[in-house]
């Protein structure tokens, strides 16, 4: 009698492990956002200002969970310089990753969800194909993979369903005289972002890939620092530095001071890079959504009627902090231009967008070199 494992096609386990994980990377995601908002906006909300004790009991205290989660109860993840990377996750490993990055997530440090929600998703998968008694390496890999993939489509449908994600006052037409500054903000968001993650990359080689409780507490402390000086210099919340940021892109584009915009932009790169490369937990992309954002903005309140508008600038903007943030294939940074163009304003931001994203996939990656540099061990 022939007891040989029976292959099975992964198409349903695919799908099953797509659904799941969106639902439970919904769940995440709002437990994340509602920690983010009770910490962050709520209690604060009970001050005029939010006062320097709370800003950095709070920082300082996500650096030693962090430290201590990463050091006892598990380092199955990656640092935030190497973007999203999708692999099988056990029960255990998940437990170590989730808990580092809601104590950093929580904590205010500028770092985003999307890789609680990757984490979430490939746990999911590779269940779905033990479950499903998948046998072939490479079609439980597809099933992880789409675990992944249905998890980090929650970050959309909240946005999609709200709206949350348009920026008002969208022109009625396309700005054609107006696309050439697409290509200067795209280019100035490029290089802003990249010298954020090469200093990152920096630091991490400097303090090495294991989780160091005085690196971690110091990269809380520029943190509340950076928030601290925004908030006293130029009367914002620090919820423009704290935090990723990307649920304040529309209330960023509101602002009507160039160098209220600048000093949210130095202060939100400086927080990010620490964030980045000190040993804290989470996502790239929505602090450099955000920083992208304000370059756009500052762009377009420097140049006043001559320059972009604010929301064409401000997709050029997020776009290209994207693409600069990981590199990408041309078919995926086409579809991002369009989809962004589409979901944060209507289809005359859509030649903006693809015009950022375009430019910003031809600049050189220059610190690539430095970020992948074998001699930083990422975890």
């Amino acid at each position: 009698m022939n007891t040989a494992p029976v292959a099975r096609r992964p198409l349903p386990a695919m799908l099953l492990a797509a659904v799941i994980g969106l639902f439970f990377g919904y769940i995440v995601l709002e437990v994340l956002n509602a920690g983010i908002i009770a910490i962050w906006e709520t209690i604060p909300g009970n001050w005029t200002s939010t006062p320097a004790w709370y800003l950095f009991g709070i920082l300082l205290v996500s650096a030693v969970l962090v430290f201590v989660i990463r050091k006892f109860v598990g380092d199955a993840g990656h640092s935030p310089i190497g973007g999203i990377k999708v692999s099988s996750v056990t029960p255990k490993e998940y437990l170590g990753v989730i808990l580092a990055i809601f104590a950093s997530l929580w904590g205010g440090i500028v770092l985003g969800p999307e890789v609680a929600l990757v984490a979430t998703g490939s746990l999911i998968g590779g269940l779905v194909a033990k479950w499903m008694h998948l046998i072939d390496a490479k079609d439980q890999k597809k099933v992880v993979g789409f675990g992944a993939l249905g998890a980090l489509l929650a970050l959309f449908v909240g946005p999609i369903l709200s709206g949350s994600l348009k920026l008002g006052s969208t022109p009625a037409a396309i700005e054609v005289d107006q696309l050439g500054w697409a290509i200067v903000v795209a280019i100035i968001v490029a290089v802003i972002i990249t010298i954020a993650r090469v200093v990152a990359a920096l630091i991490e080689r400097a303090t090495g890939s294991a989780p160091n409780l005085p690196i971690l507490l110091a990269a809380a402390v520029i943190v509340g620092i950076s928030a601290l000086i925004v908030q006293s210099r130029t009367g914002e919340g620090i919820l423009f530095i704290v935090t990723s940021g990307e649920d304040f892109i529309t209330r960023l584009s509101t602002l009507t001071s160039a160098s209220t915009v600048l000093a949210i932009i130095i202060f939100k790169a400086i927080a990010y890079a620490v964030s980045l490369g000190c040993g804290f937990r989470g996502g790239p992309f929505f602090p450099a959504m955000f920083v992208g954002a304000a370059v756009g903005l500052l762009i377009s309140l420097a140049l006043g009627d001559s320059g972009p508008s604010v929301p064409a600038a401000v997709i050029v903007g997020v776009i290209a902090s994207l693409i600069a943030t990981a590199p990408m294939k041309w078919p995926i940074v086409i579809i991002l231009g369009v989809v962004l163009g589409l979901l944060m304003g209507t289809w005359t931001l859509v030649p903006a967008a693809l015009i950022g994203a375009v430019v910003a996939r031809l600049i050189p990656r220059w610190g690539d070199r430095v970020i992948e540099n074998p001699k930083v061990t990422a975890h």
